[in-house]
């Protein structure tokens, strides 16, 4: 790992994701080299099928390559068991995805709050810091409605 990527905030290295189908081996990702700064934003486009959830899922540790490396953070992730990827996932790795997966039964504020109750926040704190989230995305005046009465761009935020 060279200086650079001990800086930067994801390093994928080598990526390679094979899948088994019908006796044959479907190769999706092949050779995948991807380093992201911190503080940056990055667009991953392409067509269907292509790869890219795939890739995406491996970044945030959700599922493991076939071979390559996962650097997050300057630690290199690819071998660490499964509770240890969960927690780093948990702690220092957020997905906004394409459709929002919040809990309907949920308010916004709830919703918000789950991640840091997870990480093992009291119930005060996990609520003003989504509180505080929430008036920064100019949701304020929402916190208590449920994802139902929340347009798509504001459940997305």
């Amino acid at each position: 790992m060279s200086d650079r990527d001990s800086e930067a905030a994801l390093v994928l290295a080598s990526i390679r994701r094979t899948f088994e189908q019908g006796g044959d081996q479907l190769e999706i990702l092949k050779g995948v080299d991807v380093t992201l700064e911190p503080a940056t934003t990055t667009a991953l486009v392409g067509p269907s099928g292509s790869g890219k959830s795939t890739l995406l899922h491996i970044a945030g540790l959700l599922e493991r390559p076939t071979s390559g490396n996962i650097v997050v953070n300057g630690r290199d992730c690819t071998t660490l068991a499964d509770s240890v990827r969960t927690r780093l996932r948990r702690d220092s790795i957020g997905f906004v995805y394409q459709f929002h997966h919040l809990l309907p039964d949920f308010t916004a504020i709830e919703n918000v709050m789950m991640p840091r109750l997870l990480q093992g926040k009291g119930y005060r704190a996990a609520q003003g810091d989504a509180g505080d989230l929430l008036e920064r995305l100019g949701l304020g005046h929402r916190l208590t409605h449920r994802p139902a009465r929340l347009s798509g761009g504001e459940q997305q935020r």
